[in-house]
Order: C-alpha cells, then structure tokens, then sequence
C-alpha cells in the first residue's frame, strides 16, 4: 500500500466524502458540498479467495467477497445503497470473529470500517468491512437493572426486551438507530434529563482492540478505556458488547403539537422559552419543513414539536399545559401511553429512505446551540422563508438539560454537560446532480446558528467537521483521549470514524 498499516492518511476522495456522513438518525447521508480533506490514494487491488481463505477458515461467521451471495446485504447502507464495495465483507459470530477480522486487516495493511446495524454506516472502498449485525443477544437482569447486549442491536431492539420488565436504557427516540455507535458517542434521549447520557449508564463493555486482544473495560478492569469509550466515540476497538444500567419507566404523556411554518419565529421563541424550565422528567423537540420524523406524511411545510413528559400524570398535564395551549396547534396528538409507545413513535422513516436513494441528491450538516438567541432564530426564519427545493427540514432536538448536565465534564469521555439544543439540517433534490442550491442552503443556515454553539458539538452529530468538529465535541477531554489513542491504537487503525489521531494534540 505503500505507507505504514493502519496511518490515518491513506484514505482515497471517494471513501473520505463517505466517511462524512452524518451520523444522525435524520440524517444518514453523506454531506454534499466542496469540502476536500484527505487526498485520493490508489484503490485498494481486489481480494482473491485464496487470499481470505486463512479469514474464512478461522471464522465462526462467514466472509463475503463481491459477487457471493449475501455480500450486497451485508454491504448496504441503512438506506439500501451500497455506496462503497469491501474487499471482504466479514459477517461475524462472535467476538473472536471480530479479532480475527481485525488482525486479517492489521496484518495485511487493510482499511477496516465496522458496521453495527443502525444508521451511521462508514464504509470501505477494498478494505475489510466488519459487519456486527448478526451479534443481537441480550439478557436482562431485572433485579440488578442491568441489560448485557451485543453491538448489533438497534434501540428498538433494546427497548423491545426490557419493555417486560418495566425497565429502560437511556436511548434515542427513533429505534432504528444502532446502540453500539449512539452509546459510544455519548447518548443522548428522552430519559437523560433523569439520568444521564446513554454513556452515563454504560457499566461495562468488552472490546476488541487493534492488536486482536478482547479486553473488557469496566470501572474495575481497563479504567482509562473505559473512561474513553463512554463519549470518545469508535477510536479504541471494536466494542462488541455492551452492559447498560436499566431505570424503571411507566406511562408518559407523550405525542406531538403541530404549527403552521408562518408561525416558526413565535413558535420557535415560546419552545425556548418554555423549555428553559423544563422539569427533568420533560423531552421535547422541534422540527420544522416537509422532510418530518414526527409528520412523515407532510407535503408542506410545517412545524411540528414532540414532547414526552414522565412523572406522575398530573403533574406531567400541569408541565405541558402552557405548550398545548400555545397558538392554537392545528392538531394535539397528546396522550397518555406507556413510555415504551412514546418510543415508537418517531419510527416511521419510509419516506427518508426513499430521497437517500438514487433518484435524489442531498445536503446535510449537523450542530449545537448554546444559546437560542433572538438572533439565532432571525437567522433560522431567514433561511425558512427561502428554503432550496420543496424537501429539506430542519430540528432543534436533544435539549440538554437535568441530570445530563450534572455530570462534571471530564468524569467521563463526553463533555457536553451545557443546556442546549444539537440541530440538524438536511435539503434534498431530483436527480442525481451535486446539490448545489441546497448545499448552499445548508451550509448558510449551520454558519448562522453556529454563532450561538459556544464553540460545542454533540460527537454523534458530526458531519464534515473533520478534527475541527471532533475537538469540538471532545473539549477539555480531547488531549487526554489523544493518550488513550496512544495506549490502545498507536497507528491510528480504527479511523473511519471521527476521529482521534494519536499524533495530534500536545501531550
């Protein structure tokens, strides 16, 4: 390959700009715009099958090369596109398989890319993909609320297996986001205001690193690792299971409100304002355009705020009754339900998957706001009123607030302890020609609204921010992590991801 296994460096245009896509829910699409970082490289030469035949002989699972069947299924992203083409797709069984992957890739100066399931797929061009799908055992210990789970689980999953016992993780609200990569990038959902972030609750984990080992990372066993993989995201290894806390959940008043988008200066100032005393029993978002997780059947423009409000109930309806009776909603979706319900009801995601199919291109970028300024939201409108195609949408979603940002920063890897709101940003239009109008679009309004970040960033929104935007999302802990990197990843191996160079920062 001509340069050292596993340097950060050799990554070709193509795989760079794919490696860029968002890691949101919303949002699982490479960003579309002029950035250029690494430089192109030469393709990877093709897998022969004698080549991975020492791989297939170890493995409990199976390696697909192009051609065979079941390769195109274990390649495709979230949406159904395969995007990027492995040299060997490598379907593992087991944690061993993950190690054996990983050492085939080291040994051979491979690129390796790791596919959990959800939506944040980094792919490979030639090099070795490790698809953790086939890893979905979970066992609930309902007396310690404790759930051991493996890292090809989605949310919904998880959430399907704990529901019995009235317990839940802390997770995101669309279930088909995968748990491995949204608890390593911190976690953020609708219970963190009670108890933390999803990494908050992480109590172990066991990890593959890049010399083939299986180590498992505890607040006993591997502490700095451990430190580092709850917020420092896929820089480490392979994390192939997972030991998350379980917190007893019941009925919720939970549902949507919805707005006409004329109303977005008013309606946007009264969220704020309203969620700026939010109790920590309250999650609420807001979305606005025809491109809606919790409209998914909207045509027009329109805003719509989703809310989920645990508690006792009447406290809860006393919690949520200036919303409801603000402006006068053009429909009121507001229920009671079980917690477990309230977390379905962002699923319905059809309409997304078909603009991140061919027949579209698209445009997309994700940030943070620390302060929802009555400027911030000028510039919001400003963009509304001239929105680049019929289909682009924009959500101000995870406020942080409650016990999320009680945790100091450094306890653990992810230091975004500050009251705020990540966004995300995404525009689509016909046919198959760069983006341009919405590229623009996007990349006005996130310059806009990133005036008002404080300089911070949630890591699992990243898009192209490249080091600037992992810093960000790292803050005070970054140089520390740089050390673990050290320890645990010298060559920087796992780096399609945001990432963590080990020969950066000054320590």
């Amino acid at each position: 390959m001509g340069s050292e296994p596993g340097r950060g460096r050799n990554i070709n245009r193509r795989e760079f700009l794919h490696q860029s896509g968002a890691t949101a829910a919303f949002l699982a699409a490479p960003f579309v715009g002029r950035r250029l970082g690494a430089q192109p490289s030469a393709p990877q030469p093709p897998l022969t099958r004698a080549a991975v035949a020492p791989l297939a002989a170890r493995l409990q699972g199976e390696a697909l090369l192009p051609g065979d069947a079941g390769y195109d299924a274990a390649c495709r992203d979230w949406a159904g596109q395969l995007r990027l083409r492995p040299g060997v797709a490598v379907r593992c069984a087991s944690a061993r398989d993950v190690a054996t992957a990983v050492t085939f890739a080291r040994e051979r100066g491979l690129p390796l890319a790791v596919r959990s399931g959800g939506h944040a797929f980094r792919s490979t061009d030639g090099g070795v993909l490790v698809n953790l799908t086939g890893l979905t055992g979970v066992k609930v210990d309902a007396r310690a609320r404790v759930a051991r789970v493996e890292a090809g689980l989605l949310l919904g999953d998880l959430d399907e297996a704990t529901e019995p016992f009235g317990l839940a993780a802390v997770l995101g609200e669309c279930p088909s986001v995968g748990l491995a990569g949204y608890t390593l990038g911190g976690g953020l959902g609708r219970l963190m205001g009670r108890h933390g972030s999803a990494s908050d609750n992480l109590v172990s984990a066991d990890v593959v690193t890049a010399e083939g080992r299986v180590l498992h990372a505890s607040a006993e066993e591997n502490v700095d690792l451990f430190w580092a993989i709850r917020g420092g995201g896929g820089n480490f290894g392979v994390v192939t299971s997972f030991e998350h806390r379980l917190h007893p959940v019941g009925q919720v008043l939970a549902g949507s409100l919805e707005y006409p988008i004329a109303s977005a200066r008013s309606t946007v100032r009264f969220f704020r304002d309203f969620m700026s005393d939010a109790p920590d029993e309250l999650d609420a978002l807001i979305e606005m355009g025809s491109v809606l997780q919790y409209a998914p059947d909207a045509r027009e423009p329109r805003i719509v705020i989703n809310v989920c409000c645990g508690g006792p109930t009447q406290a809860a309806e006393r919690t949520l009754r200036p919303l409801r009776a603000f402006g006068a909603p053009a429909r009121d979706t507001i229920r009671s339900m079980p917690y477990f319900q309230a977390q379905t009801l962002g699923a319905n995601l059809a309409r997304l998957r078909t603009y991140l199919g061919p027949g579209y291109s698209r445009a997309g970028r994700n940030g943070f706001v620390a302060r929802l300024t009555d400027s911030a939201i000028d510039v919001l409108v400003e963009h509304l009123e001239q929105p680049p195609s019929t289909t682009w949408g924009v959500a101000f979603d995870h406020y942080l607030h409650g016990e999320v940002c009680r945790v100091p920063p450094a306890a653990t890897a992810f230091p975004l302890r500050h009251t705020g709101f990540s966004f995300r940003l995404v525009a689509f239009e016909a046919g198959t020609g760069p983006a341009d109008r919405s590229a623009a679009w996007v990349r006005g309004l996130h310059g806009g609204l990133d005036r008002f970040s404080d300089g911070l960033m949630y890591l699992n929104y990243v898009t192209d921010q490249g080091e600037a935007g992992v810093r960000a999302s790292l803050k005070g802990n970054y140089e520390r992590l740089v050390g673990v990197k050290r320890r645990y990843d010298p060559t920087n191996f796992f780096r399609l991801n945001p990432n963590i160079a080990p020969d950066t920062g000054s320590g």
